[in-house]
Formats: structure tokens, C-alpha cells, sequence
């Protein structure tokens, strides 16, 4: 007697509601990891004790590298039929989101050795200077930091890439698309700019905390609109 096995696919509504659902934890873990557990490590004043800082950094680690991940899981979750007409636009996001979970572990693999530095300041036998520590803090904290937005505008590229596919088969109405598209071009400029040693200006970066409010949501309401290839095909099929 034979067994079959049946593998079911996500529906495009399952996939719709999944992306959102991430969405909006990615936005809660982001305030997470910046308010609650880099905040005590890149501002350390000898508070917390060093121990709790290994213990923060972990716990930092780990979020950093589920925000990371789910850009992969955004592309992941693409409807089969939208992913097969576009494979190019699939593998690229498939790249840059796993280039930049590459560049979010190296920016900790860099934030641990700041944090390594740090349990050396307050050793009795430490006859470091105040101004050589503060040197070297500070060029610990640059490294990390280059890190950061290199991660940063790599992860924002594939997420260009996620919108650019959503709007080349309509699984979100065009405007929508449209403003996705340039408030991660925006993001991608504001970041830039640390490339030059330049502060990045906050206001151009409010478009895409818009974006990642109001996709979600629409995902969750109506979820992904059916490709224009399969809508016509199904207006062909009418008597």
C-alpha cells in the first residue's frame, strides 16, 4: 500500500499576512535593540557591571540577526508565480538579504571587541591613560559603526529590490508600491551619507518608517492583489 504525502503551499494571503506580521516585529525588535540593548554599550559609563554587558550584547546579537533575517524571509514568501516570472529580481533579493545578514554579524563580531575593551578599563593593573582609552574607544566604536550602515544599506537595497518586484507584477496597488519604493531610495541616500563622514539627515528617513506602518497593514487587510498575468488569464477563461 502506498502513502502519498502532500506538501501545501502558503496561500498569497498566508504569505501576505506572514510578511506583515514580520514587518511589524521587525519595527518593534529595531526599537528594541536601540533603545533597550545597544544604548548601555555604545554610551557604557561603568554602568552596568561588565557582566550584564556580555549578557546584553548576546541578547543584541540575537535580534539583530532575526531583523536581519526576515529581509530574506520577505523575498522567501513571494508568491511562487511572482518569483518564477522574475527570478532575476528573486535572486538578487535572495543575495543582498544574505550579504547583509553577513554584514550584521560582522558589525557584532566588531561591537564585541569594543565590548572585550571595555573589561579591561577597570582592571587594577590597567595603566592605560584616560585620553589613550577614550582613543581607542572611539576608533573601536568607528569600526563598528562602518559596519553598521554598510549592513544597513545593504539590507535596504534588498528590501528596493523586495518593493520593485511587488510593483513589476501589482501584488500592491501602484501608488502604494511607488511610495515604497522611493522612501527606501531615500533610505538608501540618508545612509549614504555616513560613507562620507557626514551626519544622516533624520527627516528623509520618516518616509520608510511610514512605509513599514502602512504595508503591513494593508497585508493584513487585503493581503497580495493577484498578478495582472493571472487576472488576465482568468478573464480569458469567461464565456
Amino acid at each position: 500500500m502506498q502513502t502519498v504525502s502532500v506538501k501545501k503551499s502558503l496561500t498569497r494571503t498566508q504569505s501576505a499576512r506572514i510578511i506583515a506580521i514580520m514587518m511589524l516585529l521587525q519595527m518593534v525588535l529595531g526599537l528594541l535593540l536601540n533603545f533597550y540593548f545597544l544604548k548601555p554599550i555604545l554610551v557604557y559609563n561603568g554602568e552596568p557591571p561588565i557582566s550584564d554587558l556580555t549578557s546584553i550584547l548576546g541578547g543584541a546579537t540575537l535580534v539583530a540577526l532575526m531583523i536581519s533575517t526576515m529581509n530574506l524571509a520577505f523575498g522567501l514568501l513571494i508568491p511562487k508565480e511572482s518569483i518564477n516570472q522574475h527570478s532575476s529580481l528573486f535572486i538578487t533579493i535572495v543575495v543582498f538579504a544574505t550579504v547583509g545578514i553577513a554584514m550584521c554579524a560582522y558589525e557584532y563580531a566588531q561591537l564585541s571587541e569594543y565590548v572585550i575593551y571595555l573589561s579591561t578599563i577597570n582592571e587594577p593593573n590597567n595603566d592605560i591613560s584616560a585620553k589613550t582609552s577614550a582613543l581607542i574607544r572611539t576608533i573601536l566604536a568607528s569600526g563598528r559603526n562602518e559596519a553598521h550602515f554598510l549592513s544597513i544599506f545593504i539590507s535596504s537595497f534588498s528590501l528596493l529590490i523586495f518593493y520593485l518586484l511587488l510593483l513589476r507584477n501589482q501584488l500592491l496597488p501602484v501608488r502604494l508600491c511607488w511610495f515604497a519604493l522611493l522612501s527606501v531610495i531615500l533610505q538608501l541616500f540618508a545612509v549614504a551619507h555616513t560613507f562620507f563622514e557626514a551626519a544622516i539627515p533624520d527627516i528623509i528617513q520618516l518616509p520608510l518608517a511610514i512605509t513599514q506602518i502602512i504595508v503591513p497593514f494593508y497585508l493584513l487587510i487585503w493581503g497580495f492583489k493577484k498578478p495582472l498575468l493571472e487576472t488576465f488569464s482568468n478573464n480569458k477563461t469567461v464565456p
